[in-house]
């Protein structure tokens, strides 16, 4: 009867984890906000998050997290390195730790962007590449570690090349969502 609790534990941790799934829409156009996004529960019927971007001499992005009564709370930020479009400073509100997380994103090539968090740790960004001329505007993109090659934390797929929703699925809880939203937010910017 023992050896039956850690087993029931660990289903129900690879339950959670493999549970969290997410939604991302596009947001209609406003002149000053292109590629805004809202972040919904996997069954879309409630917004999670907002992605509110900005473009002047360079970009920038707020993620918000959002609260009941139209409140919310800024949970990431990224700007860009003044000049640059292929490097990026961001900074997390990690609400399960307390503390905030600062990093950087940089581009390596068209497929690759790595992201550098403060303790060294790596996270690569890859967009996969078109498989057919058919499905050359869909977006797959995975978040590995740096190091171990075959760890994937998460990764998004675009529905259709029509529409720009987005299914996000988490597979690790290691890392906070808001840092995906930040590599989301990165990537999208150059569409």
């Amino acid at each position: 009867m023992s050896f039956l609790l850690p087993i029931v534990c660990l289903i129900i941790t690879i339950g959670r984890i493999h549970g969290q799934q997410y939604v991302i829409k596009q947001d209609f156009y406003a002149s000053y906000q292109y590629n805004s996004y809202s972040v919904f529960t996997n069954d879309e019927r409630q917004i999670i998050y907002r992605i509110e971007t900005q473009y002047s001499l360079s970009y920038a992005a707020t993620i918000k997290s959002i609260l009941p009564l139209d409140d919310f709370i800024i949970v990431a930020r990224i700007d860009a390195f003044l000049g640059s479009g292929r490097i990026f400073t961001f900074r997390i509100l990690n609400s399960q730790l307390g503390r905030w997380i600062d990093g950087r994103i940089y581009q390596r090539n068209i497929f690759i962007y790595v992201m550098e968090l403060r303790n060294f740790q790596q996270i690569i960004i890859e967009v996969s590449p078109p498989l057919t001329p058919e499905i050359s505007s869909l977006d797959i993109v995975r978040f590995r570690d740096g190091r171990i090659s075959n760890k994937i934390y998460a990764d998004y797929v675009q529905r259709t090349p029509w529409l720009s929703v987005y299914d996000l699925r988490l597979f690790s809880n290691e890392y906070p969502i808001e840092l995906y939203l930040v590599g989301f937010s990165i990537v999208q910017r150059r569409i």
